[in-house]
């Protein structure tokens, strides 16, 4: 069989033999038009421009075309007549061979298949082609000429979407070895994902979570408690904006969707023999993984079908040190055709188990990012008083008191602290708050009960003074032990703010039932079902013990309308749909740790980190009992979601070159929610008796609905350059990461809505070997009343505004080298300009080092008054320095390259660059600039493959930021250095 290469080159092959199911010069399946602009030249060259802009691939005999020349070619033709007239007074003669291959062969080449052709077991006609040396052709899966499915839910070319989308197929995916969503930054603009500790489910788009869609039906919401496998996709596209009307209610920034390995090629054909392949990688941080695939036919009766089975297993740790990153996944698929007239059946199921941790840098500031330099020390106060090793919350209570009653403001390890003004009575910027010299009361007063703990007594003589909560008074369980505290030298592998287990299990099934024989009429009702069960143990604390599910019947009909005018084309598309969510959660909340650990308090071997008897904590999901050293449930609950909708949707053609897509969609959804009984809110009572139980469920259900609609407007010049505008406004589910609605959203509505414009241009030139598309855009929430909206802080979806512009290039001047690069600049607000709590250090708000006056040396920094725990300041609505949100670079540029030595050997190059940006909100630290690259050597050999990769070859030192807007600034994650990748693959 022949063989098409993965790359943008030309693969000879011998003795080559193809089926060919239809010799009829004109194929029903290529009646579909395209636009083709094709110059003079060889008949050769003009073959292989033909291939790029249809997507299809062409095959013929070695030297069939030498000799011959091919006329310009420009305009919408099918594929038969584009060939014909490419063809015109060559003498050869064009077999379609599938709906994705044709083949080229000389006049008495074709009579001879005609003749000896043969009847198969379905009935059709078949002829065997003996083709010798032959010639592929298949750029489809480099250049942009692949369909795209998921921006409308028409097959149309990538030149042709209005829409900036991003195709990435399992070449690319194999080829620049992309292993999570994290990687898609070096291939994807705006995919960029702050870390949300370490671990990569779900991605951002365009600086806000974005959806992912499993073949076109929208997933449980991934947040990051589980590594999303790429390899087991066959093709990823990344949407920017929020999706078409035909899919529901989603993100303004966009989606991704996969496509998993399946049984059929893109062009929808069955695999016709067994095929299957091996593949064992090594690599730094003790990576092994072993995956597997095997596709093949198979028969029931006389209906035609097919099978895909793909398996990964994969073990290794994390770059933070004693954090494992162990996987395990079995994907199957099958496909039986005409099991109901023409209907086939598509089924499938996804199981993946991720066992992980999670880890952040804690006490992080500029020193950390600049030079490594950290703030060490242990805390003052040993709150475990019983010496179990963990800290209960009756004992941290008890260790640490807090002045007065217990609230959102008041705990024994948070404390908020109130924003500062002028004397105008204007909010302060936070590098202008006031100093403040002193230390807090409650450290005086237990260091003049211990003087042992200030040797020198310089602590107490600076007096009590230092910046007050809004409480009043600092607990003592906040400060660090002056005997232990000072500073020291990271090493950026310690990772303080640890979580000790993390296990996600995914469940993902399908059952399809599809008529698309006629690609003028349609149908697809498409049964989805898709679950998370998540399971953290974390000893910061936070526990939680989570299983979101949904399922959801979708019913799609597209129908393109003949009796027209010659000047007109119209298909319809229509679409209805159910989903339910079921979301229940189990769940206690702290967190103290990411600061009050210290990274460098034991050896880099243990495991846990700098997580000591002082600094772990008991949590709800290991003892849940309040009165033996435990901690309560905080949040128990479930939602239920009821989602119903209807759409339709035009794609208009007009002889012109214009083109105009026009949808509308209309939901309705009801929600309920309980809040159960017995719950702890740590938010009440006083530190002799913490906390309150709820004493009943607390219920909300109500009813929503919204509208979605886009329109959008293109017109093919030649070139071809294609502008185009879109705008849309799109309904969207007010829920939270966990897919739950809060009983005050669903009283208040839990559906809201967003707006997106982008303006542009998508060219194809040089003969279709350089493809370019550019963007500029705006997408903002629209549904918000007021900067005190709850939507706006109990919602995945935040009230903001991005605008930018975006850049992409795929080059392929010659058979052996292909380059794509991308460039994007952007700059997100927040709309309307919300104040909240935020995260910050004690210099920050105001404390002082303490200097030793005799040396100048610093022996207890700012920062050490309130590393025990956690201190955030009170920011005001409105102010404009804390306008735009932060932790996304501005201006990011991505590179990738492939160069063919020699047939079957080559390399690989790709980079990024990434500009400086805030860790948080508040602007504390600023993380340096990023230039990252990647290479690559492969080999091939009959039906072996070698690859070995290095990552972030030049070893640069880089971070990410934390997603959310509270925390960021504190908790960062350091990204790994330079690391070793090595790939064996054996084709069966």
């Amino acid at each position: 069989m022949f063989r098409a290469s993965l790359t943008a080159s030309l693969l000879v092959c011998s003795g080559t033999t193809l089926a060919v199911d239809d010799i009829a010069p004109i194929a029903s399946a290529r009646a579909e038009t395209r636009s083709y602009d094709i110059g003079a030249t060889s008949l050769a060259e003009a073959l292989d421009r033909f291939g790029e802009q249809s997507g299809l691939q062409v095959v013929y005999p070695d030297g069939i075309t030498d000799g011959h020349d091919s006329a310009a070619l420009s305009g919408r033709y099918s594929a038969a007549e584009a060939l014909g007239r490419l063809l015109a007074g060559s003498g050869l003669r064009v077999l379609f061979a599938n709906p994705q291959t044709v083949v080229i062969l000389t006049a008495a080449a074709a009579d001879a298949a005609t003749a000896a052709g043969s009847d198969d077991e379905g009935g059709r006609r078949v002829q065997t082609v003996q083709l010798g040396t032959v010639h592929v052709r298949d750029v489809r899966r480099t250049l942009p000429q692949e369909a795209s499915r998921s921006a409308f839910g028409f097959d149309k070319p990538l030149l042709e979407t209005p829409r900036s989308v991003s195709f990435i197929s399992k070449e690319t995916i194999e080829l620049f070895g992309l292993a999570s969503v994290e990687d898609l930054v070096r291939v994807v603009p705006g995919a960029f994902t702050p870390s949300r500790f370490g671990i990569q489910g779900g991605i951002d788009v365009r600086s806000v979570p974005a959806d992912t869609f499993f073949r076109g039906m929208k997933r449980v919401y991934l947040q990051g408690h589980v590594n999303s496998v790429l390899s087991a996709n066959d093709s990823i596209e990344v949407v920017r904006g929020p999706p078409s009307p035909i899919y529901g209610m989603g993100k303004v920034g966009g989606y991704t969707n996969v496509v998993p390995r399946t049984a059929r090629a893109s062009d929808g054909r069955l695999v016709t023999e067994d095929q299957g392949f091996v593949q064992l990688v090594a690599g730094s941080y003790d990576l092994r993984e072993v995956s597997f695939g095997i596709d093949g036919p198979f028969k029931i009766g006389q209906r035609a079908g097919g099978y895909s089975v793909y398996g990964a297993l994969s073990t290794a740790n994390a770059y933070a040190r004693g954090v494992p990153n162990d996987a395990q996944l079995l994907q199957l698929s099958s496909s039986l055709d005409r099991v109901a007239g023409r209907f086939r059946i598509e089924s499938g199921l996804a199981l993946q188990r991720s066992m992980t941790a999670g880890a952040l840098i804690g006490r992080f500031t500029q020193a950390v990012a600049d030079s490594g330099r950290y703030v060490k020390g242990s805390p003052l106060v040993n709150l475990d008083a019983n010496g179990n090793g963990r800290i209960g919350f009756l004992e941290m209570h008890r260790g640490s008191p807090v002045a007065g009653t217990v609230s959102v403001v008041n705990q024994p390890l948070v404390q908020i602290f109130p924003w500062q003004y002028d004397g105008n009575g204007q909010p302060l910027r936070l590098d202008q708050f006031a100093r403040v010299a002193g230390i807090p009361q409650t450290l005086y007063d237990y260091l003049v009960a211990h003087p042992e703990a200030d040797p020198g007594g310089l602590l107490r003589a600076q007096g009590v003074g230092g910046p007050l909560p809004i409480s009043g008074s600092v607990p003592i369980g906040m400060a660090l032990d002056p005997r232990t505290t000072g500073y020291g030298k990271l090493d950026i592998r310690r990772f303080a703010a640890y979580e000790r287990r993390l296990e996600a299990d995914l469940a993902t099934a399908y059952v399809d039932l599809v008529d698309d024989a006629d690609p003028d009429f349609t149908i697809k009702n498409q049964l989805f079902f898709d679950s998370m069960n998540q399971f953290k143990e974390s000893e910061q604390p936070f526990g939680t013990d989570q299983n979101p599910r949904i399922w959801e019947d979708k019913l799609t009909v597209t129908r393109r309308l003949k009796a027209l005018p010659s000047w007109l084309g119209i298909n319809m598309l229509g679409s209805l749909n159910y989903r339910s969510t079921y979301a229940p959660i189990s769940q206690c909340f702290g967190d103290y740790s990411n600061n009050r650990s210290d990274a460098t308090a034991r050896d880099w071997r243990d495991d846990n980190a700098g997580m000591t008897p002082n600094t772990t904590f008991s949590v709800c999901t290991a003892n849940a009992d309040l009165q033996d050293d435990g901690l309560p449930y905080t949040v128990h609950g479930k939602s239920k979601l009821s989602e119903m909708g209807a759409a339709a949707l035009f794609d208009i053609d007009f002889a012109s070159g214009t083109h105009l897509l026009a949808g509308y969609r209309i939901d309705g959804s009801t929600a309920r929610n309980v809040e159960y009984a017995g719950t702890l809110n740590t938010t009440a009572g006083t530190s002799a008796n913490p906390g309150v139980f709820a004493s009943r469920d607390m219920t909300a259900k109500g009813w929503d609905d919204g509208t979605s609609w886009s329109i959008s407007l293109s017109q093919h010049l030649p070139g071809p350059v294609v502008p185009y505008a879109t705008y849309a406004r799109s309904s969207l589910m007010l829920d939270n990461n966990i897919n739950r609605v809060s009983n005050t959203q669903i009283e208040l509505g839990h559906i809201g809505a967003s707006r997106f414009i982008e303006f542009g241009v998508k060219t194809s030139l040089f003969d279709g070997r350089l493809f370019i598309s550019s963007a500029a855009y705006e997408q903002r929430r629209v549904s918000v009343n007021s900067v005190g909206d709850p939507s706006l802080a109990n919602t995945e979806v935040a009230g903001t505004r991005t605008r930018g512009w975006e850049s992409e290039l795929k080059w392929v001047p010659t058979r052996n080298f292909l380059m794509t690069l991308y460039a994007l600049n952007q700059k997100t607000y927040y709309t309307p300009n919300r104040g909240g709590n935020i995260q910050v250090d004690a210099r920050a708000l105001g404390f002082q080092d303490v200097v030793d006056p005799a040396t100048g040396e610093v022996i207890y920094p700012a920062e050490a008054f309130l590393y025990g725990g956690r201190a955030f300041v009170a920011l005001p609505p409105g102010l404009d320095a804390y306008r735009e949100k932060q932790g996304n670079p501005n201006t990011q540029l991505g590179f990738t390259s492939q160069l063919l030595l020699r047939p079957g050997l080559g390399i690989t190059l790709s980079g990024n660059y990434l500009s400086s940006v805030s860790a948080g909100r508040l602007q504390l630290t600023e993380l340096p600039e990023a230039r990252v690259f990647n290479a690559g050597l492969f080999a091939e050999w009959r039906k072996w493959r070698l690859k070995a990769d290095v990552f972030n070859l030049t070893h640069q030192r880089y971070f990410r930021a934390r997603n959310g807007d509270t925390l960021a600034d504190v908790p960062v994650s350091a990204l790994p250095g330079r690391r070793f990748q090595f790939t064996v693959r054996r084709e069966l």
